[in-house]
């Protein structure tokens, strides 16, 4: 967390500088969190102008709003009460002695308006920080803080460090101190920001719901939003996933090793894989290998022999489809309101008849293939068709790759890279992808491109 100086408020910061799942931090300038500006002097008034937010949202109910806010009447204001009106008149106050006790029953009656809450901030523009307050800035806003830092894998500890602060910010014992003996017990209670009070909550949403992811459903938020919302905090916005082909989305490599084997076999002999076997580049190498075999064969038939090498690979390819793991995550980016598209150095009808073959053509938004283009990857010509009929730049988007080649031109074209290894390729050629899985069933989508993002957006 960063502090800021706000003249007039007393508990505001940055939610920079966080440890995440995601193997980086909180990116700063993106979300704010503070009490209540209705005290901002001048210049106060002139920092929360501009911080430039794209949203600041307040959280206070009807009945606290004594004066006017410094931001009534902007477009980026917007008050969506915490309490919700209804629910609220269910409270038992003598059930909830305790702060944390309230907190549980906050979580539990107010979802709707939660929800609602966090569906304006995954809303906000991307490129323009959030502030967040209700009146002090340690309960409400605390409350919604915190279920944002666990969304994104923030350890306990770094969370609760974050809202005891808001006591010594807000001079809470200094205040009590001056109260009469008979408030005083009553006001500490209620007023500070104690380690266990959070801690409660949070373990709450873990007991009763199963978890933040659980309980923001619960809310009524999308993967979409949940994916927005970690995203805001964590990389930068990704609005299409655009996949190489061959190797990646099906294991081709694996039938076209297979179906080289075979044809060599036919003449006797056997193909070794050496190291030069891979070329390197996303371009056909078949004239070369037949090149080698006529060297090795008298009375070569290069037509016979490429038509029985295809045919066997055909056979191969009958039952062929995804690779692990790969169509969950097709699905996944539909649900999170991504693009997939395709960037493949094969032909075109190569890739769109695998794609018919197994009933999937309709999962994609844009498909550019190698023979659309000039150069073949590490070139990143494909990967800028790509972009081009997608209408976004790299720095929008992320690239699933299987070869260090494929690697280098989604580089190339300015994008976050998330390499999946084919079986012929080592992990550690891959090290310059932001991110290395073994299968697309490692991770979420979600989670592989926050953590790939996050890395390209220089967390």
């Amino acid at each position: 967390m960063t502090d800021l100086d706000w003249n007039g408020c007393l508990n505001t910061r940055d939610l920079a500088g966080f440890s995440t799942r995601y193997g980086g931090v909180t990116r700063g300038g993106t979300m704010i969190r503070t009490d209540s500006p209705d005290k901002l002097d001048a210049a106060g008034r002139v920092a929360l102008r501009g911080v430039g937010a794209g949203l600041v949202l307040d959280l206070r109910s009807d009945w606290e709003m004594t004066r006017t806010h410094p931001l009534e009447g902007v477009a980026e204001y917007r008050r969506i009460p915490w309490i919700d009106p209804v629910r609220d008149k269910e409270r038992v106050p003598e059930d909830e002695p305790l702060l944390g006790d309230i907190y549980r029953g906050s979580l539990d009656r107010n979802q709707g308006q939660i929800g609602a809450a966090l569906r304006a901030v995954a809303s906000a523009p991307e490129d323009r920080p959030v502030v967040v307050h209700c009146k002090s800035g340690k309960d409400r806003t605390g409350l919604l803080v915190a279920l944002l830092l666990d969304l994104i894998g923030v350890p306990r500890d770094q969370i609760v460090a974050d809202y005891v602060v808001s006591e010594v910010r807000l001079g809470v014992l200094e205040r009590a101190a001056g109260l009469p003996a008979e408030e005083r017990e009553r006001a500490l209670l209620l007023s500070r920001t104690l380690p266990e009070t959070i801690t409660a909550a949070l373990d709450h949403v873990d007991e009763r719901y199963g978890g933040v992811r659980s309980y923001l459903e619960l809310c009524g938020l999308t993967a979409g939003e949940l994916h927005r919302l970690a995203m805001r905090l964590v990389g930068s916005p990704v609005e299409a996933v655009v996949f190489d082909f061959d190797g990646l989305l099906m294991d081709t490599e694996t039938t076209l090793v297979k179906s080289w084997q075979f044809e060599w076999a036919q003449h006797g002999l056997e193909l070794e894989l050496a190291d030069d076997f891979w070329p390197g580049h996303g371009g056909d190498t078949k004239d070369a290998r037949y090149a080698q075999l006529a060297a090795l064969v008298p009375d070569f038939d290069r037509e016979v022999s490429q038509a029985r090498r295809t045919a066997y690979r055909d056979s191969l390819h009958e039952d062929l489809d995804f690779r692990p793991g790969i169509r969950d995550w097709l699905l996944e980016a539909r649900e999170l309101g991504l693009r997939p598209a395709i960037a493949s150095s094969s032909e075109r009808s190569w890739v769109i008849g695998h794609l018919e073959r197994v009933g999937a053509l309709d999962l994609f938004d844009v498909i550019a293939a190698g023979d659309e283009v000039d150069g073949h990857k590490p070139d990143p010509a494909v990967y800028f068709l790509a972009l081009e009929r997608l209408g976004l730049s790299g720095s929008a988007t992320a690239a699933v790759e299987d070869t260090p080649h494929g690697v280098e031109a989604a580089a190339a074209a300015g994008m976050a890279t998330i390499a999946i290894p084919n079986p012929y390729v080592r992990a550690a050629a891959l090290s310059a992808a932001d991110l290395t899985l073994g299968s697309a069933g490692e991770l979420t989508l979600s989670d592989a491109l926050l953590a790939a993002s996050r890395r390209n957006a220089g967390v």
